[in-house]
């Protein structure tokens, strides 16, 4: 890949991930009045917030496979790193050395909430307010993470500022 076909791409998934967060901050606005959210108050949720509850981890789950299958690997193929045929968990670890992400481990475990709460059942309902919890604490993650891999780009200039 050249670097305009690098920079149209990243352009692209860039785009897309600040999309997927303005729709996330707007979900978080809607319902922060019930955050943190507890077994009693989830139960006098309407459905409009349940709505917007559903935009927001619909919107998490969306940016952080955004970002894990494409930003990461463009901002680590920007930086000349070694991506093809590489684990995952070795992609997350080299871009925790990099101090793109914070903890290779956090991203895991939320990868694993997220896919915990995407599906709704009244046995998991404790889990499920716990997770969603979980995700709305972490909305600056994907902010910090899309910031950081922005700055690389700048840095390499294939990203205006």
């Amino acid at each position: 890949m050249d670097n305009n076909e690098l920079r149209d791409s990243m352009e692209k998934a860039f785009e897309t991930g600040y999309l997927h967060l303005k729709r996330m901050n707007f979900a978080n606005s809607k319902v922060k009045k019930f955050l943190p959210i507890t077994r009693d108050n989830y139960y006098l949720l309407d459905d409009e917030t349940i709505g917007f509850l559903d935009q927001y981890i619909f919107r998490f789950s969306k940016t952080q496979d955004l970002i894990g299958s494409r930003i990461f690997p463009l901002t680590l193929q920007t930086l000349a790193e070694p991506v093809e045929d590489k684990p995952f968990i070795d992609v997350l670890n080299r871009l925790e050395k990099l101090n793109i992400i914070d903890s290779a481990q956090n991203w895991i475990e939320l990868r694993k909430i997220r896919n915990d709460i995407a599906h709704e059942y009244p046995s998991n309902l404790n889990e499920r307010i716990e997770g969603i919890n979980i995700l709305f604490e972490n909305l600056t993650t994907f902010r910090q993470i899309l910031n950081r891999c922005s700055q690389v780009l700048e840095e390499h200039g294939l990203k205006n500022s």
